[in-house]
This record gives C-alpha cells, structure tokens and sequence, in this order.
C-alpha cells in the first residue's frame, strides 16, 4: 500500500520532532552538573567553589558540550594564574563568534556605515552580553553565580527562553573578573567556616547589632595592592588583571555589560538600575536610557517571579567613570550593576528589628515595592536573585536585540556629530616640550589603552589659534568614544538639580568620588581646541600605537642631572643607584631638561652606557656635564605600615614605591611594637586609615577587635607601638603620614598642630574627593612641584600650627579663593588659608602631614613628589 503524500510529511515532521527531542535530550543528559562534578551545587550551605573549581567545571562543560561554550583565556593574575571566560550560544553563533565581535565593533564605531546599513546590521546580527563572578572576591555569591548560569543555559536545551537567548545572544560568561581573591577568599572560608552552629543572627550589644564571630572577613587584601579599589580601575588600568580585562572587552566589543556584586542596601535583598542622580552628560543618552529599561525590566521579573526586596536608586550613583564595570558605558556599551544581599556562604535569619529604623514599617515606595519581610536567608537565595537578574538581563537582550545594537550605532554616529558640530571642543593637545615630559606621554598611553585614537605631531602646527611644537600630542574628538576623552580631561561640575535639591533623586551624599581631571591629577597641560580643525590635519600628524617619551642622555661629562620636576627621574635614580651610583643633589644650578636648576639629582659613579639604558627604560631625560658641588645622598630604607584588614591606601602606596624602584618594607603591628626601628628604616610610611564610621586613631591603636578577627590579626600597634614610632622620630627617624591618619598622630605624638576640620557636620564641610588648587612652600620637601599642583582632598583634616609648632608649611589653599577646580566641595571658606601638608620637627627627626592621599589609586601624579621627595637621607 502507498502512503498518501500528506501522511508522508506528517510522519517526517513527527519523526524529526522525535529526532530533535531526542537530541536535546540526550544534550541535557551529557552536560554534567556542578554537583556531579564538584560535589556540590552552587549556594549550598557552607559550600563556595574557588578558582580551581570554577574553571574545572567550565572546562567540564566545554568538553561536554564544545558546540554551545567554548574557553577562553585572557592574560596572567599578579599572581600568576590564568584569566578565563566562557562564551555560550547556539552551535551556529558559536562558529561565528568572530564575525560577531567584528560586527558589534563596526556598529559601536559607526563611522563606515550609513544608518539604512546599520539598521540591517542590526536586525540580521547576534547581540554580545557580557555577564561576569564579580571582581570583589569577598561578594561570595557573585562568583558561585556563573556555575549555576552556565548549567541553566547548557542543560535546557527545550527550554523555550533559553533556545531564545542561544539563538540570540552571544554571552561571554566570566567566572570572575579577580581570580586570586576568589581563591584567597574561599581557602580564608573553608579554615574557618563552622557548620555545626546553625544559621547565624544578629545580637543586640550596646545599642547596635552584632552577628556573632563565626565568619571573620579576610585579614589582607583580596587582590594583590588594591583589593576592593579593583574596581577603581577602570580607566588607568593600573593593574594588569584590569588591563587585562579591559583589552579582551574592547576585543568582543559587548552591547551590554553587567556585573555582580554585594551587598544590597539594607533590608534590601537587591539592588538593581536606575542608579541615583546624578550622572554624567558624556554618556550618550541612548545608553543612559538603555540601562534605566534593563533595570525596569528587571523590577518586573523579580514582580513575576515573586521575590520581594527589589530596590532601585537607592545609595548608588553612575557619576564617577572609574569603576571598571563602568568605563565600558563609554564606548556605548550599556553598562550596569546589582547588589544582592548577603555575602556569606552562612545561612543567616535576619530580624525586622535590626532593619533601619525607616524601613522597619515594611511600607512599599516607588523604587522599593515590594519590601522583603526579613527571615532566613541562604546563599542560595543570593545566586537566586542573582539568576533572576541574569536571565532578565538576558531576555531583555534577546527581545530589545535589534533596538539595542542600532542604538550602539547611533550613540557612536551621535558623538562624532556632538563634537564635529561645536558642542564640546574639536580636539584636545597635550603640548609637547613639559616639564614632566613622561607624564604626558602617559597620559596620552591612557587614552590609547582605552581605544582612543591618538596622534602626535610630525611638525609644529597652530591649532584654535595657537602654535603646538613638534610632538605635541593631539586627539582629534571626531571619533566614536569622544566622550571618554571629555569625561576624563574636562573640570566636573555637579548639577545645579543636584546641588540645589531642585532636581533629580540624588544620595544624601556622593557615593564616590566627585571630581577626577586626569590632567590635572598628573600635572599636565592638555588644552580643548574650541575651533575647528584645519583641513589636511591628518597629513601633519603621526597615529601613533603607544605613546612613550623617548628618554636618553645628552651632553658631554661624567655626572648625571636630572631634573625633579619629572617623576621618572626619581625611577631612574633609584634604579641607578642599585647598580652601585652615588646620589647627590646639586647646591647650584645645573643643566637639566628643563634648564637650569639647582636641587637637581646629580648621579656619579655609572658609566654613560648604563645610564643610557636606564633613561630608555625609563624616559628620563639625563643631562651629562663636569661633576657639580652636590649634598651627598642615599636611598633611605623605607617601611611601610601594613595593618591587618583591607587597608587599600596600603596597598596602593606599595604598588606605587614598587613601581619606582623603592622596594618597601612591609611593617607589621608586631615589628612595630618590637621597636629599634631606626636601627632598620629611615622612613616610615602611615597610610590613610580610618573610614566607615571608625577613626583612624581607633584603627592604628586597636587595629581588628577580638569580635572581628582571633589572633594573630586582632589588634593594632597600641601604646607600646605608639612609643615605638615615637622613639623613632626623636632619634632621627622620617615618618610619613597620609590623610586621616595625620589627625590620629597629631593626637598621639601632642603635635602642635590643630585640625581645622574636626567636629564639623557635613552640611559645614564636605570632600569625598575632589580636586583642590594648593600653593607650595619651596624647599627640599617640595622640590620640583610646581607652585600650584592639583591635589586630590578626600575626606582629610586641614591644619593650622599651634604655639610651639616648630616645622614649615608645605602646602596651603589659597587665602582669598574658593580651592576647587574639579568635583564637589561644601564648605570651602572651613579650608581656606589653612595649611594642607606640614613638616613637623620632632626631637632630631620629622613628621610630615599630609591632608589629602598625594598617591591617590595610583592617578594623581602631580603630587607623587610630596612622596618621593622624603624617602631619601643624607649619606653616612
């Protein structure tokens, strides 16, 4: 008998269906779980994967299923490990992976399509997300949260919305951004987790609530030198996990961008976008209204799928472009956070009682409505809440695909014809010829490392009217990414909705920083062009890949100047004198780069060709002449205070004298009560400590408490300590000492000193970080600063000597003006006049105080000096 036609097709159909569910079966079926392969599920109960775990279960993925994820690497840790990221799709997007990352760049850049060609690039492409585990190990579940994501979309393959984000979506799927901290973190856990006790819960002690000692934070930094400040990064790329990062980004070029962190504002269980007010005007406004629909569609999720505790603006702001989760917003990628609540793998019940008072009434707002009731809470439900997210985050791409990437075309297309047209200068130059050449050049190494187009001058040309020598370096503001250029080299300005409360939904406070001007951090020149560009620009201007001052010697001689005024001369110096040089410093003028100058680096005792070599390594410009009278000097042995805890002005410190050849000590609480210090150290350093609501007398003194850590990691250096450092100085010793630490030895040593500053409110006196205008005392402390360097004040004290001060003002603000050239300053007449830095003798050594961070994350390069200029002694 022969079948009918029809029957054959149905039968065909039936039998491909069979054939399809089979196959999806059998895929779900070979995907291994987490448990399957590592014991456990991701939120157990006192369970966390560290690193190690984390890439063998993707690995394990990736042989299970290579048609839908595939391995990537990026780059080395600090400590050596391997970044890796996943990217999952369908078998087909997978294969064109490439073709995907080139298609998402040429739209971000715009400038090769018409917007008929865009739009079809838009509605046939795949659209690249960017998920990752977080940077901040400490966040517990953000690193657990990939597993449990790669599982979902591996292992559902009939899953309606999951076949619709693979056929859609291109996620690149990092299972942290801070590999070290995550395997730190997770050892620090495992040693002293204890699962017998039961879920913790909070304890009324003396009016304030405590979770008993059963989950003690990590006693060190989380990633080597700036541990949470990683995520301060974002646009120096100081560390090269950032570098790292950032490099293999601008590569896949992502439409969104969206990191997990911890924790939510209390009793929140997530925080999620619209982020607070205020917010940046450089931002394309298609992006900026991108990630307000995500967070919205996100609310709705968690609304759906019914998790209360969703909250929205609250506490965090998108001002400040340095978070490395952020600076991607600038290259028209929608870029965004959430916060999700609980950062322990210990369950714990949570009371109504311990909420803030306003919240205690469970009253639903606009931004938070549905309250969460309090009760018992799990790591589980975090990477619950944190899924959620995700695939909201995800559907959202899958059905806004098309809007989105046309949008990442026109914000591009709509920033060349933002700065084309007038708004905003034509192009910003770098002059050549500085006194602190390097620096420029570093400045503008900057903005090449984040995919900005930058050119130097093959001759001298005139721009807006004004003569620019040969070199000068010039980035012409026609390019897609302009408004990173802006964002960084412009002065911030608050808004005036912001500041006058007639507008927007601001914190109370500025979260982060509120002003950060690269050029006037680093003490550079860099000049916006406010007119047009001359025809046939191009042809006297030289792309350039890296941007690098060639240094070199010149002249004819057996010593060696350098001038001051350039931060690589103080590497050159050191790494001169550990190849056996003397150091001097020149009691006349001499010749240098920068003309004559008398408190010059003189070095003797090196052959030209070594110095030679040290110059290219370091782009110090070195003068060769006849041997000058010069005071004999001596890289002085340098210690540097290392408390137990997250102390990141620490690590910061370390880095930056690491980077300049100082190899520092670190100093412990126990060293330090040891005492004989200056039988070891000539300088000893005092970071920044202090901050989120304890002092930074309390947190010298008494360091962790009993409640926060067991020994050997509780406690600071206290009285016998304090002696010790006291010892120190009165013998001859130099003690550094930055920020609100100066105001703890003021008290401690009885300097003579006051702080201006001390019992004011915040609606008296406000600086969480903004750049401030000082005027210099010269003198050996301060030499090659210039008269006006740019100071980088957050949250500090102001001095003003006492009778029986004995000592000099290094720095003060200006008498008769308001200080503040970039960020936000409530207050300013509280500081005016008032001293800034001080030198303070004691016994037959010094104090300096510093009030502001001269070594500010590694940016504020203009007052490295005040830094540099005290680790050097007298020789012997």
């Amino acid at each position: 008998m022969k079948t009918r036609p029809a029957l054959r097709r149905g039968l065909l159909v039936l039998a491909l269906a069979a054939g399809f569910a089979c196959a999806a079966a059998n895929a779900a079926a070979a995907v291994p779980s987490p448990r399957s392969v590592l014991g456990h599920d991701p939120g157990d109960d006192y369970y966390l994967a560290d690193y190690t775990d984390s890439i063998k279960y993707f690995h394990a993925l990736a042989a299970a299923a290579p048609e839908r994820i595939r391995m990537f690497s990026a780059g080395k840790t600090t400590q050596g490990r391997t970044m890796e990221y996943a990217v999952i799709s369908s078998p087909q997007n997978l294969a064109r992976f490439d073709h995907w990352k080139a298609v998402s760049k040429r739209l971000a850049d715009s400038r090769s399509l018409t917007p008929e060609q865009a739009r079809k690039l838009a509605a046939d492409s795949k659209i690249i997300v960017h998920i990752d585990g977080g940077m901040h190990a400490s966040e517990v579940a953000d690193h657990q949260l990939p597993l449990a994501l790669a599982y979902h979309l591996l292992s559902r393959p009939d899953d309606p919305e999951v076949e619709a984000i693979l056929d859609n979506v291109v996620l690149v799927l990092w299972p942290t951004l801070n590999p070290d901290g995550q395997e730190m973190i997770v050892k620090w856990y495992r040693q002293h987790a204890d699962p017998e006790a039961g879920p913790a819960k909070a304890e009324l002690v003396d009016g304030r609530w405590r979770v008993p000692n059963r989950d003690p934070a990590m006693p060190w930094l989380y990633q080597e030198y700036v541990g949470h400040d990683n995520n301060r990064d974002g646009y120096m790329l100081n560390m090269i996990e950032s570098r790292s990062v950032s490099a293999a980004e601008q590569e896949i070029s992502p439409a969104i961008w969206y990191s997990q962190h911890q924790v939510a504002p209390a009793p929140a269980r997530i925080w999620m976008p619209p982020f607070a007010d205020p917010i940046s005007s450089n931002i394309n406004a298609r992006v900026r209204q991108g990630t307000t629909q995500i967070g919205i569609n996100m609310m709705s999720r968690f609304a759906l799928e019914g998790k209360p505790g969703a909250i929205a603006e609250a506490r965090f702001d998108n001002w400040y472009p340095g978070f490395m989760d952020y600076t991607q917003v600038f290259r028209h990628t929608i870029s965004y956070f959430t916060e999700v609540a609980h950062d322990s793998a210990t369950p714990r019940i949570y009371s109504v009682d311990e909420f803030p008072k306003a919240f205690q009434d469970l009253k639903a707002l606009v931004m938070y409505p549905d309250p969460w009731k309090g009760g018992l809470w799990r790591l589980k439900d975090s990477v619950d809440y944190m899924m959620t997210a995700s695939l909201s985050t995800l559907e959202t791409a899958v059905k806004y695909r098309e809007q989105i990437l046309f949008n990442r075309y026109m914000a591009g297309r709509e920033t060349i014809a933002r700065f084309s047209g007038g708004d905003g200068p034509y192009a910003w130059v770098i002059p050549a010829g500085q006194a602190d050449a390097p620096a420029a050049a570093l400045l503008a190494q900057k903005m090449l490392l984040q995919g900005i187009e930058v050119s130097q001058a093959r001759t001298a040309l005139t721009l807006g009217g004004k003569r620019y020598p040969a070199g000068s370096w010039v980035i012409p503001m026609n390019q897609p990414f302009a408004g990173l250029v802006q964002e960084l080299f412009e002065r911030q300005k608050y808004p005036d909705a912001v500041l006058m409360g007639a507008g927007g939904n601001a914190a109370p406070l500025p979260y982060d920083t509120t002003g950060w001007t690269l050029p006037l951090q680093f003490g550079v020149d860099a000049e916006a062009i406010a007119a047009p560009l001359p025809a046939g620009l191009s042809a006297s201007l030289a792309p350039v890949r890296e941007a690098l001052h060639a240094g070199g010697v010149s002249g004819q001689g057996e010593a060696f100047a350098l001038s001051r005024q350039a931060n690589a001369s103080f590497a050159a110096v050191n790494l001169a004198l550990r190849q056996g040089a003397r150091l001097g410093i020149a009691q006349a003028p001499v010749k240098t780069v920068n003309g004559e100058q008398s408190g010059a680096f003189v070095l003797t005792g090196i052959a030209r060709e070594a110095m030679q070599a040290i110059a290219a390594e370091t782009g110090a410009d070195v003068v060769a002449q006849a041997p000058p009278r010069a005071e004999a000097m001596r890289l002085a042995r340098v210690g540097l205070y290392r408390q137990w805890g997250s102390n990141m002005d620490e690590g910061w410190t370390r880095w930056l004298l690491e980077q300049y050849h100082y190899a520092p000590t670190s100093v412990y609480n126990q060293d330090v009560q040891a005492g004989d210090l200056k039988a070891k150290f000539d300088v000893l350093i005092l970071p920044d400590m202090g901050g989120r609501g304890g002092t930074a007398e309390k947190s010298l003194l008494d360091g962790l408490s009993t409640e926060e850590q067991a020994a050997p990691y509780a406690g600071g250096i206290g009285a016998s300590g304090i002696e010790a450092l006291k010892r120190f100085v009165a013998d001859g010793g130099t003690l550094v000492v930055f920020n609100k630490t100066s105001e703890a030895v003021i008290k401690l040593f009885d300097l003579p000193v006051s702080n201006v500053l001390a019992g004011l409110t915040p609606e008296q006196f406000f600086c969480s970080g903004a750049l401030l205008k000082l005027e210099v005392q010269p003198g050996p402390a301060t030499a090659g600063l210039p008269a006006n360097p740019t100071g980088m004040v957050e949250n500090g004290p102001a001095f003003a000597p006492k009778d029986g001060f004995n000592g000099t003002v290094l720095a003060r603000y200006p008498a008769g003006e308001n200080p503040l050239l970039s960020g936000m300053l409530k207050g300013p007449e509280a500081i005016q006049g008032k001293a800034a830095a001080l030198e303070v003798e004691y016994g037959k050594g010094r104090v300096y105080l510093y009030g502001f961070r001269p070594q500010w994350r590694g940016q504020s390069q203009g007052t490295y000096k005040f830094v540099f200029n005290t680790l050097y002694s007298p020789a012997q």
